[in-house]
């Protein structure tokens, strides 16, 4: 245990308790930094500076560290794949803050001036959705990974409408050009195109037996894998549950999970048939 670690902890519970509008982004680093929890996220945290998705982790790794006492041998100490943080936050499209704009005294058309309004209304609601993601529980029940899927892609389509709109405000800022209320409207409408692969059924008829029991191992490996993903942020089992938080990877992971167990069920299927 280190003098450090406990004063970050005071430090950190009074940062969490203040109100949002209060809780200043180098602050609240400094604290992470200064517990040794998660050096690796820090040091992330630090390199992106403040942006949306920066200051929910910054929230959720304080929260997080104040729920285990100073063992540097407690997995949850432990750095995580930076790689994959930096992966897991790309759908937080880093577009320009609306409020930025109203600092600007000069006078814009109408059409700008309704676009805009358009563009804060889809940032508060996308800053609101992400929290509300944030503060899901950290389990896999079909409930919650639901919602989770359910928030991810409202997210996923306010990006796009906000997108849309600043592609309109950029051309406007660079050669004046004012885009029309159609226009408006069509980029209000603008959704995420999820794009379904075309899925045929595979043939396990084909297959002899040992080909067939072969892949049925092979698939339970890959299943436990992924779940111990889920459970414990590794590929095997620990002592204690440490679960994978809220983020897109958990999503893409929840959803291999559930083909996996499809295909597993069609594989002892085919074995049973066979008997």
């Amino acid at each position: 245990m280190t003098q450090d670690y406990f004063e970050a902890r005071k430090e950190a519970m009074k940062w969490l308790n203040g109100q949002p509008e209060t809780r200043n982004y180098a602050k609240g680093l400094q604290i992470l930094q200064k517990s040794g929890f998660k050096p690796s996220v820090a040091a992330l945290l630090a390199r992106n500076g403040e942006k949306e998705w920066t200051r929910e982790k910054l929230k959720y790794s304080l929260r997080q560290m104040l729920q285990v006492y100073y063992n540097p041998d407690d997995p949850r100490f432990n750095d995580e794949d930076v790689d994959a943080l930096n992966d897991e936050h790309k759908e937080l499209v880093d577009l320009p803050n609306p409020e930025e704009d109203t600092q600007s005294k000069t006078p814009k058309p109408t059409e700008v001036e309704k676009l805009m309004e358009h563009y804060a209304d889809y940032h508060k609601q996308r800053d609101i959705t992400n929290r509300e993601r944030a503060e899901l529980p950290e389990t896999n029940d079909d409930e919650v990974t639901a919602k989770r899927k359910e928030l991810s892609e409202k997210m996923e389509g306010l990006t796009a409408k906000m997108e849309a709109l600043w592609a309109l405000r950029k051309r406007y800022d660079e050669d004046g050009t004012i885009p029309t209320f159609d226009e408006i409207e069509k980029a209000c409408a603008e959704t995420v195109t999820v794009k379904k692969e075309d899925e045929k059924p595979e043939d396990l008829t084909a297959l002899d037996d040992t080909t067939l029991k072969r892949q049925r191992t092979s698939t339970k490996t890959m299943l436990t894998k992924k779940q111990n993903m889920l459970l414990y942020q590794t590929q095997s089992k620990q002592e204690k549950p440490n679960p994978m938080p809220d983020c897109p990877k958990r999503v893409v992971l929840e959803k291999e999970v559930e083909h996996l167990q499809a295909r597993l069920t069609s594989l002892e299927y085919e074995i049973a048939r066979r008997k």
